[in-house]
């Protein structure tokens, strides 16, 4: 992610760190090992009536291999075992990123500046 903050914002490692500290709960974060090496990792929130999806993150050489999606389905059988709409913000500039959402259901229902957001539609999924 730090490619993309560095070209949208720029990189401020102290309001990262911050900002991971605020937002850090063990209880809502996967990590994912192969072997000793952390591969991925994926957060997600309860905000009350949504989940959502804080980060999900693979290694680049990790990626279309299925662990995200597999990662991704777990967050979307929790929101639809608790009854509840699965949300997330992807940035605009991570295409491939958006892509990846849309292909498991995922739809734009607004966003900022640099942001999409993305609610999860069930009956849109594949």
């Amino acid at each position: 992610m730090k490619e993309h903050i560095m070209n949208i914002w720029g990189w401020d490692q102290k309001w990262q760190e911050d900002d991971f500290l605020k937002h850090f709960d063990p209880r809502n974060i996967t990590i994912v090992r192969e072997e000793n090496t952390v591969i991925g990792y994926s957060q997600i929130e309860d905000q009350g009536n949504q989940l959502y999806i804080r980060m999900l993150l693979l290694q680049p050489d990790r990626q279309r291999k299925g662990i995200g999606s597999h990662l991704l389905n777990a967050a979307i059988e929790k929101a639809k075992t608790q009854s509840k709409s699965l949300a997330l913000q992807v940035f605009k500039i991570n295409e491939q990123a958006k892509g990846f959402y849309e292909h498991h259901g995922f739809q734009v229902q607004g966003e900022t500046a640099n942001s999409f957001t993305m609610v999860y539609i069930p009956d849109k999924a594949n």
